[in-house]
């Protein structure tokens, strides 16, 4: 998608990896098909630990390529942008975290900017800030989050209603049934502090949320279910995400996962994974490619966390929670969360869905002077 540029002091003309960088943010997402040309109207710098963002810019955007910000109010990742604007800047001054974090900036006042064959560009920008200020916002968790002994909610009315849709003639079927619907829900990136009827609702989820709402599904059908807990390596769930990320990362996370009781046997279905995050991993991990298209049934448990390890997945170990685990607070924002789900987003071209490509009413030709959301 980008051409090679190489730098010249803090000028674009041109870096492979900084432009590689670029097409892995958020508002390269939106910009889709122009955002090469949008990366190549800016400048990139570097800045070592503790170093300033500069405030030089009367209006300006700018995007973290690589690296982390921190401020006294928030902090941005690879991929996120902010309002790079001297009057911004000064409201929330933001520091370099790591040495060598990567950033791109657009002086938005600039003349090649403003001048008349840029509008084009200047349009889609408008477009794509606000495109992502709304994926933000759609992934914005309650102000008051639930309590937790209420998060497998499968007593719900709307698990109960989509229960008795998933109900099949025996407890198998309808394990295999509620199983494929969750599993083919789009795998995202976000707050687990939600409500199974929640991630019902969003229709989208990771692993500790789908699993949730799983299990809430199968308690609503009558079924015995439960949580299986076993460590991931960073190196392999990173897969999904930009690499920049991973210098952000621990080394292990947990992956959460269901099982269901049939005949007195608990069996693994992991239903975590929809068929393009899988496919993400495929292209690293081709030994895993038996395990598309997802699979379930009594005495063929499905667990790609432990076919990945090689471990037999009838040795699990069930959990009738995830309390202590989904009422933790989390270190990401909306913002963060969204970032990380870039590649999957453009692969299952959520973005275009977003309505970017047909337009967002109301974006016009804006002068884009602080319009970045900070």
């Amino acid at each position: 998608m980008f051409h090679a540029y190489h730098i010249e002091g803090s000028s674009v003309k041109g870096s492979a990896p900084a432009a590689l960088a670029f097409a892995d943010t958020t508002l390269a997402l939106y910009l889709d098909a122009a955002a090469e040309a949008v990366f190549a109207q800016g400048r990139i710098m570097w800045l070592q630990a503790g170093q300033p963002v500069p405030a030089n810019l009367e209006t300006g955007i700018m995007v973290v390529l690589s690296g982390k910000l921190s401020g006294t109010q928030d902090w941005y990742g690879p991929g996120n942008h902010f309002d790079a604007s001297a009057t911004a800047l000064a409201a929330q001054p933001l520091t370099a975290a790591l040495d060598r974090t990567l950033l791109w900036s657009l002086d938005t006042s600039a003349p090649h900017w403003q001048a008349a064959e840029a509008m084009p560009l200047r349009r889609a920008l408008a477009h794509a800030l606000i495109a992502a200020d709304a994926a933000e916002a759609a992934a914005a968790p309650p102000a008051q989050l639930p309590d937790v002994t209420t998060l497998c909610d499968h007593e719900h009315p709307e698990i109960q209603r989509r229960a008795v849709r998933l109900r099949r003639a025996t407890p198998t079927s309808t394990a295999q049934a509620i199983f494929h619907f969750v599993q083919s829900m789009p795998y995202r990136f976000g707050h687990w502090n939600e409500r199974a009827s929640d991630t019902l609702r969003r229709g989208v989820g990771m692993c500790t949320t789908k699993a949730n709402l799983q299990v809430a599904l199968m308690r609503a059908a009558g079924l015995e279910a439960g949580f299986v807990e076993t460590p991931m390596p960073m190196s392999r769930l990173g897969k999904l995400m930009p690499d920049a990320w991973l210098a952000l990362m621990r080394n292990e996370v947990r992956h959460y996962f269901a099982a269901v009781k049939l005949n007195g046997q608990w069996w693994a279905c992991d239903a975590s994974y929809d068929d393009t995050a899988f496919n993400i991993y495929i292209e690293t991990m081709p030994e895993l490619a038996f395990l598309i298209p997802a699979f379930f049934d009594e005495g063929r448990p499905y667990s790609p966390a432990y076919a990945a390890k090689g471990v037999d997945p009838t040795l699990i170990e069930v959990v009738p929670h995830l309390q202590a685990v989904m009422g933790k607070a989390s270190r990401f924002g909306p913002r963060h969360f969204e970032a990380l789900n870039i590649k999957a987003d453009r692969a299952r071209g959520l973005h275009r869905q977003r309505g970017h490509l047909a337009g967002l009413p109301g974006a016009g030709d804006a002068d884009l002077g602080g319009a970045a959301s900070a």
